[in-house]
């Protein structure tokens, strides 16, 4: 469900773990990269090493968004926009898109508070038994954010509402951002404990910020087949570090790369801010401590997207969608919508 694209010449350096996730030397370490992340025209593409990116598309709002092949074409959902309560865009090959006229979610659920209909970040996963299975982020009647759970027939929808929201975490500050993965063996749902929401040194709220940094841990957790059942227990994976990324991590999305272990893709800093970027990390198991960070894309590597983040990649490991806006400094502006693919180079790494 992601796509992504790396270039060996812009590469940026992260680590792989060792079996008990300790830092590796610099010289064993993966080169990630993206280029060409521009309205561009892609005719020449003699300088490109990897693959061509491509975006911004279709010249509207489309945040958070995700990636999945579904009924013959792939398919992108996105936050609220549009006059959609989920917008929905398609595409042949992932270099151009079309946005749809229909809402995937036109009916978020009865849990939902009716005067807060803003539905962030979608995640479409397709169970053993062909459904599509949606994971998205509502605010609960009397409560806090919560992930809910809806399900369709066809890719594009419209989903059913399940009756009660998946996961809730009120004293941690709601939960948000979920995705899904299948390892093959068994399902996971990855999400953002929105610690954030409640105060302290965070910039990404309103008021003055003051205290301490608040945990914003991203967590996993098994699921059944179904892609709907709850297994086992949570466990965190990843928490922010405080000023160095002004204490948010979020966004995550999971891939197992070439050599058995797995990379987290999550974005972090204030949404709103420049400063926004797309980050990743290392485990040698799923439900493991990542670590060895690096930074895959942000404002600052002059690749005229500001602010990019919300990176989702699709199941094969090749194709990735993220958000980002076109000008510096516009922190209300539209997110758009770009695409790459993934390409990894690097010791005990196969590229793509």
């Amino acid at each position: 469900m992601k796509s992504l694209l790396l270039s060996l010449g812009a590469g940026l350096v992260a680590g792989l773990p060792s079996q008990h996730n300790a830092p590796r030397a610099p010289d064993e370490l993966p080169t990630f990269g993206l280029a060409n992340i521009t309205k561009i025209d892609l005719a020449d593409t003699s300088s490109l090493k990897g693959r061509a990116l491509s975006g911004p598309f279709m010249g509207v709002d489309f945040p958070d968004p995700s990636i999945i092949w579904g009924d013959g074409s792939w398919k992108a959902y996105a936050t609220s926009s549009n006059g959609k309560v989920i917008p929905v865009a398609t595409s042949s090959d992932t270099l151009s898109w079309t946005l749809s006229s229909t809402d995937a979610l036109p009916n978020p659920g009865s849990w939902v508070d009716p005067n807060d209909k803003g539905i962030w970040a979608p995640d479409v996963q397709k169970n053993d038994a062909g459904t599509y299975v949606m994971y998205y982020t509502a605010h609960q009647n009397g409560g806090s954010h919560c992930i809910g759970v809806a399900t369709s027939t066809t890719a594009i929808g419209p989903f059913t509402p399940q009756s009660n929201p998946l996961i809730c975490d009120t004293s941690g500050g709601g939960v948000i951002d979920a995705s899904g993965y299948d390892d093959g063996t068994d399902r996971w749902i990855l999400w953002k404990v929105d610690g954030n929401s409640l105060g302290g040194a965070t910039t990404c709220q309103g008021g003055t910020p003051s205290g301490s940094y608040k945990s914003t841990p991203i967590k996993i957790q098994k699921m059944a087949r179904d892609a709907i059942t709850l297994q086992g227990s949570a466990k965190t994976i990843l928490d922010n570090e405080g000023a160095s990324n002004n204490g948010v991590v979020e966004a995550p999305a999971l891939y197992k790369i070439g050599n058995g272990n797995y990379v987290l893709f999550y974005s972090a800093h204030c949404y709103s801010s420049d400063d926004y970027d797309v980050e990743y990390a290392f485990s040698s198991t799923i439900d493991g401590s990542y670590t060895n960070r690096g930074i895959l894309i942000r404002t600052v590597d002059n690749k005229s997207v500001y602010g990019p983040g919300g990176l989702d990649i699709d199941p094969n490991g090749k194709n990735v969608v993220f958000h980002g806006r076109l000008a510096a400094n516009q922190g209300n502006a539209k997110r758009e919508l770009y695409s790459a693919q993934l390409t990894i180079s690097g010791k005990s790494i196969s590229g793509v």
